[in-house]
């Protein structure tokens, strides 16, 4: 008998699955489509509306890493709550095994395939990579700023592990009113700490952005969003569903909306903190929306393509370099190939992961479950 087998506990919603897939599918939006209003003018489209409508949209792309980190926090501490009252703690290192079985396998094997194009094609030092295996590679980025590798996207997940690292320990150890606090106190202070950055440094540029004590709004969030709904349904009407969605997707193209956006500048003060709360509004959009009917058609898709967005995370960077070489190579420039590359490139990203989740990941998802107290995503 498995651990899991030995508890009677189980906490899967197929709906936030749903929810990975839009967080990738903002990240892949930012990095696919043109960031110029001349690229939207030149298929018709009127200046003002693609610069105060469809830049907006697209630059808020950036903040599906929020959503991720938010749904992380709120998926892990959700788990870790009910792990700590059947069995009456957190088996740390069963935690971490699990998510070693879950994250190292692909990151790892991505990363050792992409050093050699990106040493020898984009001149990457080979400490870039050093640092991403070490889960450090975020770091590398705050002081060196942005490379051109495949490997980009992946200082996020180098964030995630170091949450990872801290988290089952405070839940752990703080009992769920004090554990609030602390997550609250964690709030005040990555907002006071990217407000000092930022006004410390003429040019913070991607400094803030992949820096681990400026991001900590989404984990806070998505841990105190837990501790409110731990054990208690989403009883939220349809229409209300819709109004929260409709809500948090427009505060996300706020934050991507001159002269309001800001990433990497002083509006990063706010809009991370904004970016983390439109993502718990998210979550209350979709968290429990499918009730008891979660085995239609529609729905396992969307809950298979939640299921493979890590692994589309991952290669999609790659994928878009890839379709840039192969497109200039076979088909003349013009101002509307981005969209065959776009579609061609999400196409082939899923299809990469659907196969890497398959062979690559699968196996160790099997082995994730002899360590396992509280079932989740049946795999």
């Amino acid at each position: 008998m498995t651990q899991a087998d030995s508890g009677h506990d189980r906490y899967y919603r197929p709906e936030l699955d749903w929810l990975r897939f839009v967080a990738f599918s903002l990240v892949f939006m930012m990095h696919s489509f043109p960031q110029d209003a001349a690229a939207y003018r030149a298929l018709g489209i009127p200046t003002w509306i693609g610069q105060h409508i469809i830049l907006p949209i697209v630059e808020s792309g950036g903040y599906g890493v929020d959503l991720f980190f938010t749904l992380s926090a709120f998926l892990i501490t959700e788990l870790l709550l009910r792990e700590k009252e059947l069995t009456g703690r957190v088996h740390i290192r069963s935690f971490y095994v699990r998510r070693i079985l879950r994250i190292w396998p692909l990151y790892v094997t991505f990363i050792l395939v992409a050093m050699p194009f990106d040493v020898l094609w984009y001149n990457i030092p080979i400490e870039y990579h050093v640092t991403h295996l070490a889960f450090t590679g975020n770091w590398y980025l705050v002081y060196h700023g942005l490379l051109p590798s495949l490997c980009s996207p992946l200082w996020s997940v180098c964030i995630e592990e170091q949450f990872y690292a801290v988290w089952p320990n405070l839940v752990q150890h703080a009992k769920q009113r004090r554990f609030a606090t602390i997550l609250c106190a964690l709030f005040a202070f990555t907002c006071v700490y990217r407000y000092v950055y930022v006004h410390s440094d003429p040019e913070p540029a991607i400094g803030v952005w992949c820096n681990t004590l400026a991001r900590l709004d989404g984990f806070a969030v998505g841990g105190l969003l837990a501790l409110e709904l731990h054990r208690r349904a989403v009883r939220v009407s349809r229409t209300g569903r819709i109004l929260l969605a409709i809500t948090a997707f427009t505060t996300f193209w706020l934050c991507g909306s001159a002269p309001f956006a800001g990433k990497f500048g002083p509006a990063a003060v706010w809009t991370y903190a904004l970016a983390a709360g439109a993502s718990a509004l998210l979550i209350l959009a979709f968290a429990g929306s499918l009730g008891t009917n979660t085995t239609s058609g529609i729905g396992r898709v969307f809950s298979y393509l939640g299921k493979v967005s890590y692994g589309a995370y991952v290669f999609h960077f790659a994928v878009l370099h890839a379709m840039d070489a192969a497109i200039s190579e076979i088909w003349p420039a013009s101002e509307w190939t981005w969209i065959p590359r776009t579609i061609v490139a999400g196409v082939v990203t899923l299809v990469i992961s659907a196969v890497s989740y398959e062979l690559l990941e699968k196996p160790f998802l099997r082995l994730k479950r002899r360590f396992t107290f509280v079932q989740s995503r049946p795999e």
